[in-house]
Protein backbone atom coordinates (compact mmCIF):
# COMPACT_ATOMS: atom_id res chain seq x y z
CA UNK A 1 0.00 0.00 0.00
CA UNK A 2 1.24 3.48 -0.81
CA UNK A 3 2.29 6.10 1.74
CA UNK A 4 0.13 9.25 1.70
CA UNK A 5 1.75 12.35 3.13
CA UNK A 6 -0.39 15.45 3.66
CA UNK A 7 0.15 18.90 5.13
CA UNK A 8 -2.89 19.89 7.22
CA UNK A 9 -3.30 22.09 10.26
CA UNK A 10 0.30 23.26 10.12
CA UNK A 11 1.65 19.71 10.47
CA UNK A 12 2.56 16.75 8.28
CA UNK A 13 0.71 13.47 8.61
CA UNK A 14 1.57 10.08 7.09
CA UNK A 15 -0.60 7.05 6.45
CA UNK A 16 2.28 4.55 6.61
CA UNK A 17 5.23 5.82 8.67
CA UNK A 18 6.86 2.37 8.45
CA UNK A 19 7.33 2.58 4.66
CA UNK A 20 11.07 3.04 4.01
CA UNK A 21 12.63 4.73 0.98
CA UNK A 22 16.16 3.33 1.31
CA UNK A 23 15.30 -0.16 -0.06
CA UNK A 24 13.90 1.66 -3.10
CA UNK A 25 17.19 3.47 -3.71
CA UNK A 26 16.02 6.85 -2.35
CA UNK A 27 16.70 9.00 0.66
CA UNK A 28 13.94 10.27 2.93
CA UNK A 29 13.90 13.33 5.16
CA UNK A 30 10.85 13.63 7.43
CA UNK A 31 10.18 16.22 10.15
CA UNK A 32 7.03 17.78 11.54
CA UNK A 33 7.38 20.60 9.01
CA UNK A 34 8.72 18.94 5.82
CA UNK A 35 8.88 15.65 3.94
CA UNK A 36 11.41 15.05 1.17
CA UNK A 37 12.28 12.19 -1.19
CA UNK A 38 15.41 12.25 -3.35
CA UNK A 39 17.37 9.81 -5.49
CA UNK A 40 21.13 10.24 -5.82
CA UNK A 41 22.12 7.06 -7.68
CA UNK A 42 20.52 4.87 -10.34
CA UNK A 43 18.99 1.75 -8.87
CA UNK A 44 17.05 -1.36 -9.78
CA UNK A 45 14.15 -0.74 -7.40
CA UNK A 46 11.70 1.88 -8.70
CA UNK A 47 9.98 4.48 -6.54
CA UNK A 48 6.74 6.02 -7.85
CA UNK A 49 5.02 9.19 -6.68
CA UNK A 50 1.96 11.32 -7.37
CA UNK A 51 1.46 14.90 -6.18
CA UNK A 52 -1.70 16.80 -5.33
CA UNK A 53 -2.71 19.93 -3.45
CA UNK A 54 -0.78 19.69 -0.18
CA UNK A 55 -0.45 15.97 -0.71
CA UNK A 56 2.21 13.47 -1.81
CA UNK A 57 1.65 9.76 -2.47
CA UNK A 58 4.55 7.35 -3.00
CA UNK A 59 5.21 3.62 -3.22
CA UNK A 60 7.53 1.06 -4.73
CA UNK A 61 4.64 -0.73 -6.46
CA UNK A 62 2.90 0.88 -9.42
CA UNK A 63 -0.21 -1.21 -8.77
CA UNK A 64 -0.79 0.81 -5.58
CA UNK A 65 -1.84 3.76 -7.76
CA UNK A 66 -4.23 1.84 -10.03
CA UNK A 67 -6.99 1.67 -7.41
CA UNK A 68 -8.55 -1.30 -9.20
CA UNK A 69 -8.75 0.44 -12.56
CA UNK A 70 -7.13 -0.97 -15.72
CA UNK A 71 -4.03 0.70 -17.06
CA UNK A 72 -4.67 3.10 -19.94
CA UNK A 73 -3.31 2.21 -23.36
CA UNK A 74 0.11 3.76 -24.03
CA UNK A 75 0.41 6.75 -26.32
CA UNK A 76 0.54 5.52 -29.96
CA UNK A 77 3.79 7.36 -30.62
CA UNK A 78 5.33 5.86 -27.50
CA UNK A 79 4.37 2.39 -28.73
CA UNK A 80 6.17 2.98 -32.02
CA UNK A 81 9.20 4.35 -30.17
CA UNK A 82 9.27 1.07 -28.23
CA UNK A 83 9.46 -0.75 -31.56
CA UNK A 84 12.63 1.17 -32.34
CA UNK A 85 14.05 0.22 -28.93
CA UNK A 86 14.01 3.78 -27.57
CA UNK A 87 14.20 4.20 -23.82
CA UNK A 88 11.13 5.87 -22.29
CA UNK A 89 11.55 9.17 -20.50
CA UNK A 90 13.35 8.63 -17.16
CA UNK A 91 10.34 9.67 -15.06
CA UNK A 92 7.57 8.15 -17.17
CA UNK A 93 5.00 5.55 -16.15
CA UNK A 94 1.87 4.20 -17.88
CA UNK A 95 -0.38 5.94 -15.31
CA UNK A 96 -1.33 9.60 -15.84
CA UNK A 97 -0.04 11.82 -13.05
CA UNK A 98 2.22 9.10 -11.63
CA UNK A 99 5.96 9.56 -12.06
CA UNK A 100 9.04 7.50 -11.39
CA UNK A 101 11.62 9.14 -9.14
CA UNK A 102 14.61 9.58 -11.45
CA UNK A 103 18.22 10.11 -10.43
CA UNK A 104 18.84 13.73 -9.48
CA UNK A 105 15.18 14.46 -8.68
CA UNK A 106 13.89 15.76 -5.33
CA UNK A 107 10.22 15.84 -4.25
CA UNK A 108 9.50 18.02 -1.21
CA UNK A 109 6.29 18.72 0.69
CA UNK A 110 6.07 21.51 3.27
CA UNK A 111 3.82 24.43 4.20
CA UNK A 112 4.33 25.94 0.73
CA UNK A 113 3.01 22.84 -1.04
CA UNK A 114 4.72 20.18 -3.16
CA UNK A 115 7.77 21.02 -5.27
CA UNK A 116 9.60 18.74 -7.69
CA UNK A 117 13.17 19.93 -8.24
CA UNK A 118 16.48 18.83 -9.67
CA UNK A 119 19.84 18.48 -7.99
CA UNK A 120 23.23 17.32 -9.23
CA UNK A 121 24.19 14.17 -7.32
CA UNK A 122 27.85 13.36 -6.92
CA UNK A 123 29.60 10.05 -6.39
CA UNK A 124 31.94 9.66 -3.44
CA UNK A 125 35.59 10.59 -3.89
CA UNK A 126 37.78 7.51 -4.26
CA UNK A 127 41.15 6.36 -5.58
CA UNK A 128 40.10 2.76 -6.00
CA UNK A 129 40.41 1.19 -9.41
CA UNK A 130 37.16 -0.12 -10.92
CA UNK A 131 38.26 -3.74 -10.52
CA UNK A 132 39.10 -3.17 -6.85
CA UNK A 133 35.71 -1.49 -6.29
CA UNK A 134 34.06 -4.43 -8.04
CA UNK A 135 35.91 -6.90 -5.81
CA UNK A 136 34.78 -5.03 -2.70
CA UNK A 137 31.18 -5.00 -3.94
CA UNK A 138 31.26 -8.76 -4.49
CA UNK A 139 32.94 -9.32 -1.13
CA UNK A 140 30.18 -7.37 0.64
CA UNK A 141 27.52 -9.82 -0.54
CA UNK A 142 26.76 -12.62 1.85
CA UNK A 143 26.80 -16.20 0.63
CA UNK A 144 27.89 -17.90 -2.58
CA UNK A 145 26.90 -16.75 -6.05
CA UNK A 146 27.37 -17.66 -9.70
CA UNK A 147 28.46 -15.41 -12.57
CA UNK A 148 26.52 -15.31 -15.81
CA UNK A 149 29.43 -15.85 -18.18
CA UNK A 150 28.91 -15.01 -21.84
CA UNK A 151 32.61 -15.04 -22.69
CA UNK A 152 32.66 -11.34 -23.47
CA UNK A 153 34.62 -8.53 -21.85
CA UNK A 154 32.04 -7.51 -19.24
CA UNK A 155 31.46 -11.00 -17.80
CA UNK A 156 35.22 -11.66 -17.84
CA UNK A 157 35.73 -8.42 -15.89
CA UNK A 158 33.27 -9.62 -13.22
CA UNK A 159 35.22 -12.89 -13.04
CA UNK A 160 38.44 -10.90 -12.58
CA UNK A 161 36.82 -8.94 -9.76
CA UNK A 162 35.75 -12.17 -8.07
CA UNK A 163 39.31 -13.53 -8.27
CA UNK A 164 40.66 -10.31 -6.81
CA UNK A 165 38.22 -10.71 -3.91
CA UNK A 166 39.50 -14.24 -3.34
CA UNK A 167 36.26 -15.84 -4.49
CA UNK A 168 35.86 -18.90 -6.68
CA UNK A 169 32.32 -18.62 -8.04
CA UNK A 170 30.92 -20.88 -10.71
CA UNK A 171 30.87 -19.39 -14.20
CA UNK A 172 27.56 -20.44 -15.70
CA UNK A 173 27.21 -20.13 -19.47
CA UNK A 174 23.88 -20.12 -21.31
CA UNK A 175 24.65 -22.41 -24.23
CA UNK A 176 22.45 -21.57 -27.21
CA UNK A 177 24.30 -23.87 -29.58
CA UNK A 178 26.92 -23.31 -32.21
CA UNK A 179 24.75 -20.94 -34.25
CA UNK A 180 24.95 -18.29 -31.55
CA UNK A 181 28.62 -17.75 -30.90
CA UNK A 182 30.41 -21.05 -31.32
CA UNK A 183 31.59 -23.47 -28.68
CA UNK A 184 34.92 -22.12 -27.43
CA UNK A 185 34.84 -20.11 -24.21
CA UNK A 186 37.60 -17.93 -22.74
CA UNK A 187 39.90 -19.50 -20.21
CA UNK A 188 39.73 -17.93 -16.74
CA UNK A 189 42.56 -19.40 -14.60
CA UNK A 190 41.27 -20.51 -11.21
CA UNK A 191 37.60 -20.70 -12.14
CA UNK A 192 35.49 -23.39 -13.72
CA UNK A 193 32.45 -22.94 -15.89
CA UNK A 194 29.36 -24.95 -16.53
CA UNK A 195 27.23 -24.89 -19.67
CA UNK A 196 23.45 -24.76 -19.40
CA UNK A 197 21.76 -25.73 -22.69
CA UNK A 198 18.88 -23.36 -23.42
CA UNK A 199 16.47 -22.94 -26.30
CA UNK A 200 16.96 -19.27 -27.14
CA UNK A 201 14.45 -19.27 -29.99
CA UNK A 202 11.78 -20.59 -27.65
CA UNK A 203 12.24 -17.55 -25.42
CA UNK A 204 11.35 -15.26 -28.33
CA UNK A 205 7.88 -16.75 -28.81
CA UNK A 206 5.37 -13.89 -28.62
CA UNK A 207 2.49 -16.21 -27.78
CA UNK A 208 3.56 -16.17 -24.11
CA UNK A 209 2.35 -12.53 -23.93
CA UNK A 210 -1.08 -12.23 -22.30
CA UNK A 211 -1.84 -8.52 -22.70
CA UNK A 212 -2.33 -8.23 -18.94
CA UNK A 213 1.25 -7.07 -18.34
CA UNK A 214 1.38 -3.48 -16.97
CA UNK A 215 3.82 -2.51 -19.73
CA UNK A 216 4.35 -4.12 -23.13
CA UNK A 217 7.06 -6.79 -22.72
CA UNK A 218 9.90 -6.46 -25.21
CA UNK A 219 12.57 -9.02 -26.14
CA UNK A 220 15.34 -6.59 -25.13
CA UNK A 221 14.41 -6.90 -21.45
CA UNK A 222 12.23 -10.02 -21.31
CA UNK A 223 14.73 -12.48 -22.81
CA UNK A 224 17.62 -11.51 -20.46
CA UNK A 225 15.20 -11.79 -17.53
CA UNK A 226 14.14 -15.28 -18.56
CA UNK A 227 17.78 -16.28 -19.07
CA UNK A 228 18.73 -15.11 -15.59
CA UNK A 229 15.80 -17.05 -14.12
CA UNK A 230 16.88 -20.22 -15.95
CA UNK A 231 20.50 -19.87 -14.79
CA UNK A 232 19.50 -19.17 -11.19
CA UNK A 233 17.14 -22.17 -11.18
CA UNK A 234 19.89 -24.40 -12.60
CA UNK A 235 22.55 -23.38 -10.09
CA UNK A 236 20.33 -22.68 -7.08
CA UNK A 237 22.45 -19.57 -6.53
CA UNK A 238 22.05 -15.81 -7.02
CA UNK A 239 23.35 -14.82 -10.47
CA UNK A 240 25.74 -11.90 -10.89
CA UNK A 241 25.83 -10.26 -14.32
CA UNK A 242 28.20 -7.91 -16.10
CA UNK A 243 25.20 -6.09 -17.55
CA UNK A 244 25.55 -2.29 -17.86
CA UNK A 245 29.34 -2.41 -17.42
CA UNK A 246 29.81 -1.97 -21.17
CA UNK A 247 28.04 1.42 -21.42
CA UNK A 248 29.33 2.44 -18.00
CA UNK A 249 32.98 2.30 -19.08
CA UNK A 250 32.61 3.21 -22.73
CA UNK A 251 34.59 6.08 -24.24
CA UNK A 252 34.58 8.07 -27.47
CA UNK A 253 37.52 8.66 -29.76
CA UNK A 254 37.69 12.40 -28.94
CA UNK A 255 38.22 11.43 -25.28
CA UNK A 256 41.55 9.71 -26.03
CA UNK A 257 44.87 11.43 -25.42
CA UNK A 258 46.84 11.91 -28.58
CA UNK A 259 50.28 11.95 -26.97
CA UNK A 260 53.51 12.28 -29.00
CA UNK A 261 52.25 9.82 -31.60
CA UNK A 262 49.19 11.71 -32.66
CA UNK A 263 50.08 10.97 -36.26
CA UNK A 264 48.39 7.60 -35.82
CA UNK A 265 45.07 9.36 -35.99
CA UNK A 266 45.46 9.59 -39.75
CA UNK A 267 44.93 5.84 -40.03
CA UNK A 268 42.55 5.47 -37.10
CA UNK A 269 39.51 3.58 -38.32
CA UNK A 270 36.67 5.78 -36.99
CA UNK A 271 37.80 8.63 -39.25
CA UNK A 272 36.89 6.52 -42.25
CA UNK A 273 33.26 7.47 -41.68
CA UNK A 274 33.96 10.43 -43.96
CA UNK A 275 37.21 9.39 -45.63
CA UNK A 276 40.86 9.38 -44.60
CA UNK A 277 42.08 12.75 -43.36
CA UNK A 278 44.85 14.49 -45.25
CA UNK A 279 46.85 15.92 -42.35
CA UNK A 280 47.34 15.65 -38.62
CA UNK A 281 46.23 19.28 -38.23
CA UNK A 282 42.81 18.26 -39.57
CA UNK A 283 42.59 15.42 -37.07
CA UNK A 284 43.50 17.66 -34.14
CA UNK A 285 41.01 20.28 -35.30
CA UNK A 286 38.24 17.70 -35.27
CA UNK A 287 39.25 16.60 -31.79
CA UNK A 288 38.89 20.18 -30.59
CA UNK A 289 35.31 20.11 -31.93
CA UNK A 290 34.60 16.77 -30.24
CA UNK A 291 33.76 14.89 -33.45
CA UNK A 292 35.31 12.01 -35.37
CA UNK A 293 34.24 12.90 -38.89
CA UNK A 294 34.93 15.79 -41.22
CA UNK A 295 31.83 18.06 -41.17
CA UNK A 296 32.97 19.93 -44.30
CA UNK A 297 33.08 16.70 -46.26
CA UNK A 298 29.68 15.65 -44.97
CA UNK A 299 28.16 18.99 -46.00
CA UNK A 300 29.49 18.66 -49.53
CA UNK A 301 28.09 15.15 -49.77
CA UNK A 302 24.60 16.28 -48.72
CA UNK A 303 23.19 18.87 -51.15
CA UNK A 304 20.80 21.55 -49.90
CA UNK A 305 18.02 20.32 -52.21
CA UNK A 306 17.08 16.84 -53.24
CA UNK A 307 16.85 16.13 -56.99
CA UNK A 308 13.51 15.02 -58.39
CA UNK A 309 12.92 11.34 -57.74
CA UNK A 310 15.67 11.10 -55.11
CA UNK A 311 14.81 9.44 -51.78
CA UNK A 312 14.10 11.82 -48.89
CA UNK A 313 16.89 12.50 -46.37
CA UNK A 314 17.02 10.23 -43.29
CA UNK A 315 14.61 11.14 -40.51
CA UNK A 316 16.35 12.81 -37.55
CA UNK A 317 14.08 10.89 -35.18
CA UNK A 318 14.78 7.45 -36.70
CA UNK A 319 11.31 7.00 -38.21
CA UNK A 320 12.88 5.49 -41.35
CA UNK A 321 14.03 2.54 -39.25
CA UNK A 322 10.46 1.56 -38.33
CA UNK A 323 8.99 -0.23 -41.37
CA UNK A 324 5.42 0.21 -42.52
CA UNK A 325 4.61 3.52 -40.81
CA UNK A 326 1.55 5.31 -42.14
CA UNK A 327 1.51 9.11 -42.28
CA UNK A 328 -0.42 9.10 -39.01
CA UNK A 329 2.06 6.68 -37.49
CA UNK A 330 5.06 8.73 -38.59
CA UNK A 331 3.55 11.90 -37.14
CA UNK A 332 2.85 10.17 -33.81
CA UNK A 333 6.30 8.59 -33.74
CA UNK A 334 8.10 11.87 -34.50
CA UNK A 335 6.21 13.75 -31.78
CA UNK A 336 6.86 11.10 -29.13
CA UNK A 337 10.50 10.61 -30.10
CA UNK A 338 11.32 14.32 -30.14
CA UNK A 339 9.68 14.79 -26.77
CA UNK A 340 11.51 11.85 -25.21
CA UNK A 341 14.86 12.95 -26.62
CA UNK A 342 14.37 16.47 -25.26
CA UNK A 343 13.57 15.13 -21.78
CA UNK A 344 16.59 12.82 -21.85
CA UNK A 345 18.90 15.60 -23.06
CA UNK A 346 17.87 17.91 -20.23
CA UNK A 347 18.06 15.09 -17.69
CA UNK A 348 21.54 13.89 -18.67
CA UNK A 349 23.00 17.39 -18.83
CA UNK A 350 22.52 17.72 -15.06
CA UNK A 351 23.97 14.34 -14.11
CA UNK A 352 27.68 13.46 -13.89
CA UNK A 353 28.60 11.44 -17.01
CA UNK A 354 28.99 8.12 -15.19
CA UNK A 355 25.55 8.42 -13.55
CA UNK A 356 23.99 9.52 -16.82
CA UNK A 357 25.36 6.48 -18.63
CA UNK A 358 24.17 4.15 -15.89
CA UNK A 359 20.70 5.72 -15.75
CA UNK A 360 20.22 5.57 -19.52
CA UNK A 361 21.49 1.99 -19.81
CA UNK A 362 19.29 0.77 -16.94
CA UNK A 363 16.21 2.43 -18.45
CA UNK A 364 16.91 0.99 -21.90
CA UNK A 365 18.03 -2.54 -21.03
CA UNK A 366 16.61 -3.20 -17.56
CA UNK A 367 18.38 -5.18 -14.88
CA UNK A 368 17.69 -8.64 -16.30
CA UNK A 369 16.66 -9.81 -12.78
CA UNK A 370 20.33 -10.37 -11.98
CA UNK A 371 22.68 -8.73 -9.49
CA UNK A 372 24.47 -5.86 -11.25
CA UNK A 373 27.80 -4.72 -9.76
CA UNK A 374 27.72 -1.86 -12.28
CA UNK A 375 25.15 -0.12 -10.04
CA UNK A 376 27.15 -0.52 -6.83
CA UNK A 377 27.95 2.94 -5.38
CA UNK A 378 31.63 2.04 -5.04
CA UNK A 379 31.90 0.91 -8.66
CA UNK A 380 30.10 4.04 -9.88
CA UNK A 381 32.44 6.19 -7.79
CA UNK A 382 35.56 4.42 -9.08
CA UNK A 383 34.54 4.80 -12.73
CA UNK A 384 33.36 8.37 -12.18
CA UNK A 385 36.72 9.30 -10.66
CA UNK A 386 38.57 8.33 -13.85
CA UNK A 387 39.13 11.05 -16.45
CA UNK A 388 37.63 10.26 -19.83
CA UNK A 389 41.03 9.59 -21.41
CA UNK A 390 41.56 6.68 -18.99
CA UNK A 391 38.58 4.86 -20.51
CA UNK A 392 39.78 4.87 -24.13
CA UNK A 393 43.06 4.79 -26.05
CA UNK A 394 44.48 4.56 -29.54
CA UNK A 395 46.57 1.47 -30.14
CA UNK A 396 47.68 -0.21 -33.34
CA UNK A 397 45.83 2.25 -35.53
CA UNK A 398 42.47 1.56 -33.86
CA UNK A 399 40.58 3.06 -30.98
CA UNK A 400 40.02 0.85 -27.92
CA UNK A 401 37.32 1.59 -25.38
CA UNK A 402 36.72 0.02 -21.92
CA UNK A 403 40.41 0.20 -21.02
CA UNK A 404 39.93 -0.47 -17.24
CA UNK A 405 38.13 -3.71 -18.04
CA UNK A 406 40.70 -4.77 -20.62
CA UNK A 407 43.54 -4.06 -18.19
CA UNK A 408 41.97 -6.05 -15.35
CA UNK A 409 41.15 -9.03 -17.57
CA UNK A 410 44.67 -9.10 -19.01
CA UNK A 411 46.16 -8.95 -15.49
CA UNK A 412 44.31 -12.16 -14.61
CA UNK A 413 45.52 -13.87 -17.80
CA UNK A 414 42.05 -14.31 -19.28
CA UNK A 415 42.44 -15.25 -22.92
CA UNK A 416 40.15 -15.96 -25.85
CA UNK A 417 37.52 -13.29 -25.19
CA UNK A 418 34.62 -13.15 -27.59
CA UNK A 419 34.63 -9.95 -29.60
CA UNK A 420 30.99 -9.70 -30.71
CA UNK A 421 29.01 -6.57 -29.89
CA UNK A 422 26.72 -6.58 -26.81
CA UNK A 423 23.39 -8.34 -27.43
CA UNK A 424 24.65 -9.65 -30.78
CA UNK A 425 23.27 -13.05 -29.85
CA UNK A 426 19.81 -11.54 -29.36
CA UNK A 427 19.81 -9.81 -32.76
CA UNK A 428 20.97 -13.03 -34.42
CA UNK A 429 18.29 -15.04 -32.64
CA UNK A 430 15.61 -12.50 -33.61
CA UNK A 431 16.52 -12.92 -37.30
CA UNK A 432 16.50 -16.72 -37.10
CA UNK A 433 13.24 -16.78 -35.15
CA UNK A 434 11.48 -14.56 -37.69
CA UNK A 435 12.80 -16.64 -40.58
CA UNK A 436 11.55 -19.81 -38.93
CA UNK A 437 8.16 -18.43 -37.88
CA UNK A 438 7.48 -15.99 -40.70
CA UNK A 439 4.69 -18.04 -42.31
CA UNK A 440 2.76 -18.06 -39.00
CA UNK A 441 3.44 -14.38 -38.36
CA UNK A 442 2.35 -13.44 -41.89
CA UNK A 443 -0.91 -15.36 -41.37
CA UNK A 444 -1.52 -13.52 -38.08
CA UNK A 445 -0.87 -10.12 -39.66
CA UNK A 446 -3.17 -10.89 -42.55
CA UNK A 447 -5.97 -11.81 -40.14
CA UNK A 448 -5.58 -8.53 -38.28
CA UNK A 449 -3.19 -6.13 -36.57
CA UNK A 450 -3.85 -3.96 -33.53
CA UNK A 451 -1.20 -1.45 -34.66
CA UNK A 452 -2.93 -1.25 -38.04
CA UNK A 453 -6.33 -0.79 -36.37
CA UNK A 454 -4.85 2.27 -34.63
CA UNK A 455 -3.86 3.63 -38.03
CA UNK A 456 -0.14 3.46 -37.20
CA UNK A 457 1.22 0.89 -39.67
CA UNK A 458 0.46 -0.71 -43.00
CA UNK A 459 0.70 -4.46 -42.26
CA UNK A 460 1.26 -5.18 -45.97
CA UNK A 461 4.72 -3.60 -45.65
CA UNK A 462 5.65 -5.94 -42.80
CA UNK A 463 4.23 -8.92 -44.65
CA UNK A 464 6.33 -7.99 -47.68
CA UNK A 465 9.55 -7.91 -45.65
CA UNK A 466 8.78 -11.22 -43.99
CA UNK A 467 7.90 -12.97 -47.26
CA UNK A 468 10.87 -11.57 -49.17
CA UNK A 469 13.37 -12.33 -46.43
CA UNK A 470 16.29 -10.41 -47.90
CA UNK A 471 16.01 -7.42 -45.53
CA UNK A 472 14.77 -9.46 -42.61
CA UNK A 473 18.08 -9.72 -40.76
CA UNK A 474 18.78 -5.99 -40.89
CA UNK A 475 15.36 -5.18 -39.40
CA UNK A 476 14.89 -8.24 -37.23
CA UNK A 477 14.81 -6.55 -33.82
CA UNK A 478 12.41 -3.81 -34.91
CA UNK A 479 10.11 -6.35 -36.57
CA UNK A 480 10.20 -8.66 -33.56
CA UNK A 481 9.34 -5.81 -31.20
CA UNK A 482 6.40 -4.87 -33.45
CA UNK A 483 5.16 -8.46 -33.37
CA UNK A 484 5.38 -8.48 -29.56
CA UNK A 485 3.65 -5.10 -29.27
CA UNK A 486 0.85 -6.21 -31.58
CA UNK A 487 0.34 -9.35 -29.53
CA UNK A 488 0.20 -7.32 -26.28
CA UNK A 489 -2.37 -4.91 -27.72
CA UNK A 490 -4.58 -7.79 -28.89
CA UNK A 491 -4.26 -9.57 -25.54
Amino acid sequence: MRDVVAYTGGRLSRSRPALAAEPLGARLLATDAAFELRRDLPGRAPLYYRVGHGRLEWSGDLADFQEGRPLPQPDPGALLAMALGSAPAPDSTPLPGVHRLATGVTVRLDRDGVRVGRHRPETAATRRSPVRALAEALDAWAGPYAISFSGGLSSAFVAAGALRAGHRPLLVHADFGGRFGGTALPRVPGLRYERVPLDLLGLLDHHRITGEEPLPPLPDTEVPRLLAERLAAHTGLPVVSGGLLDPLMSARLPDARLGPRGWRLLACEPFHVSGTLRSLDQARALFDKGVVHDPDRVETDLPDSQPVGAPPPPSPTGADRVPGLTDQGREAFDAARRGSLAVWREHLELLPPVLGRAEAALTEHGDGCAHLPALDPGVLAAVGALPAHRLGRIRGGTFQSHVPMRTAVAAHRVTGLRGSAPRYWLRLAAAEHLHRERAKIVAELERGSALADLGLIDPAALVGILRDGRDLSAQAMVLLRMVWLDRWLRG
